[in-house]
């Protein structure tokens, strides 16, 4: 019973100071600083194509201003980070219920 609520304590106070930025998170999905923009391999060999080129860079220019390139790798982080303390919780939580049971016998 004591190592299932030990195991919850921990989860949920180690929870705690990830999200409060006292610790830092779990990089489980990294986002290689060096990647820029995708730039064809090949130049355009017509105007139609220029003019696609253009536009694809300006999306992916306004892409990156409206979402920061870092944003959606913590967002996933925290998602796994959430995923796998709600099994240790869930886990833990059976292991306090068979040491429950086993004081009740």
């Amino acid at each position: 019973m004591a190592v299932g609520v030990l195991a919850i304590a921990g989860g949920v106070w180690q929870t705690y100071q990830i999200f409060t930025n006292q610790a830092p998170m779990i990089e489980i999905f990294k986002l290689d600083k060096e990647q820029g923009t995708f730039l064809p391999e090949t130049p355009a060999k017509t105007q139609d194509e220029l003019v696609g080129q253009q536009m694809q860079q300006l999306l992916q220019e306004q892409l990156g201003k409206l979402i920061p390139a870092d944003t959606i790798t913590k967002l996933l982080n925290l998602t796994v980070w959430s995923i796998f303390m709600g099994i240790l919780v869930f886990a833990a939580g059976k292991i306090a219920a068979i040491g429950v049971a086993l004081l009740k016998s």
